[in-house]
């Protein structure tokens, strides 16, 4: 019996494949030996992942291009920019011609051109953001729009260097600032103290000496004390705004939450007077890197209602503007503090916004919405009227809005705005909605695009 078993115990290991040694370990589908370590594996899927995610080729989406809006934002631009062009959405890449050098500089939507990253990836990658570059973020302004919708917009009407542009609605300076970025003349007409003194301070950043932002820590905090107790003086006009713009946005911070207490005001001051510094730092490396020539742009406090006192007929090339939302957005309450602290009489102020002047007799009782918004359209639709008379003939406009709800009532702004600048003698060419993404208690949950040309 014993030897029986052996036997069929034999037999049964000649049918039993031998330990393989270790040249011949069996490798797993990465390539690696039987059992990968842990690093392997992620190393691996993360390789294998972004051969799936990565466009290829060599003129290739950003990563920020998140939406329908942002294709149709990249063909607006290639009609400016580029003589023939073709979009692959599917691969994400793009082919083109025309002058590949200027299209690498201007571009907004494609993250490469001939294999080299766009100046606009430079700008992304060195602030880490994708409309927080150069000064862009330099103070929180309600209301502001995208500064990648102003460069490509710029880019959709082919303006060069010699082309003027106006913003008459022009806020904290976005589109006055991009314009400078891109090297383009521009006037901005804001009627708010705040808008004008955070435009012009943009404005002034891209052509100060570096030297001029050299303040120890114990400067900072002397200065931070002074504007404290209202002592604060400078010579230069510009330090004494810069400080001021500074000092607002660390109080408003303060009052808004409590997670900057461990740092007091005074150390949110020097960060906030820091960060600061180091963008003007990072823009001056990208101008250099790219051999930018920035161009000044002409800041005014002035009243969009009443341009035509002013020597503007067919003057402009382009207006590319966001008119505010008064009925939908406190505006003035974010800058109580600047206010306050300025002796601006802040009720004077929200008495010249559109629509905030005494209810005209005349439209109450003709629609369901509140009389605040129809006041607002009446000021609209004469603004709209003014812009057309500014611009150039075949001049472009571009008027960024978006539609609220007020009282319960939707407020339809954006086809109020296209039906005034049709009845003002525009033609209209183009309506890109354009969703904003992120928080979900935004007054706008979208803005249009309105196109225009003045024939």
């Amino acid at each position: 019996m014993k030897k029986q078993k052996r036997k069929s115990y034999t037999k049964q290991q000649k049918n039993v494949r031998p330990m393989p040694s270790v040249k011949e370990t069996q490798l797993s589908m990465f390539g690696t030996q039987e059992f990968p370590s842990a690093e392997e594996i992620v190393e691996a899927y993360s390789k294998e992942f972004a051969r799936y995610i990565t466009p290829v080729g060599k003129n290739v989406f950003g990563f920020w291009m998140q939406t329908l809006a942002d294709l149709e934002l990249l063909n607006l631009e290639f009609t400016g920019l580029a003589k023939h062009y073709s979009i692959n959405s599917i691969e994400r890449t793009a082919a083109f011609t025309g002058d590949i050098d200027a299209i690498r500089l201007r571009i907004a939507h494609l993250e490469k051109v001939e294999g080299k990253p766009t100046l606009y990836t430079a700008l992304v990658d060195k602030f880490g953001d994708t409309n927080a570059y150069a000064f862009h973020n330099l103070y929180p302004y309600k209301g502001k729009f995208y500064p990648r919708v102003v460069r490509t917009l710029i880019n959709a009407f082919g303006l060069e260097e010699s082309a003027l542009i106006l913003d008459p609605f022009n806020g904290s300076g976005t589109t006055t600032h991009e314009a400078s970025l891109m090297g383009i003349k521009s006037i901005g007409v804001d009627i708010t103290p705040m808008g004008t003194m955070l435009a012009e301070l943009k404005n002034d950043l891209l052509f100060i000496n570096e030297s001029i932002l050299n303040f120890s820590i114990s400067n900072l905090r002397d200065i931070a004390d002074s504007i404290e107790n209202k002592k604060w003086k400078h010579h230069n006009p510009f330090i004494y705004k810069l400080m001021l713009i500074i000092y607002f946005d660390t109080v408003d911070a303060f009052a808004r939450t409590s997670r900057y207490n461990r740092k007091g005001k005074t150390g949110l001051f020097i960060e906030k007077f820091n960060y600061i510094r180091d963008c003007h730092k990072k823009i001056m490396e990208i101008k250099k890197q790219f051999n930018l020539s920035f161009q000044k742009a002409q800041i005014i406090q002035g009243d969009v209602l009443h341009l035509e006192e002013k020597d503007w007929k067919e003057k402009f090339d382009t207006v590319i503007t966001s008119p505010p939302y008064y009925f939908s957005i406190d505006y003035v309450g974010k800058d109580q503090i600047a206010y306050e602290y300025l002796g601006v009489e802040m009720k004077e102020i929200e008495s010249k916004y559109l629509g905030m002047k005494e209810i005209r007799q005349s439209i109450r009782g003709t629609t369901n919405l509140p009389p605040k918004v129809l006041m607002y359209y009446e000021d609209l639709k004469k603004s709209v009227d003014i812009i057309f008379w500014v611009l150039k003939r075949s001049g472009s406009c571009a008027i960024i809005v978006g539609d609220s709800t007020v009282g319960g009532y939707k407020i339809p702004t954006t086809m109020m705005t296209k039906k005034f600048c049709e009845e003002a003698g525009f033609k209209f060419k183009k309506l890109i909605f354009n969703p904003l993404l992120g928080a979900r208690n935004r007054a706008i949950r979208g803005e249009s695009i309105i196109i225009c040309e003045k024939e």
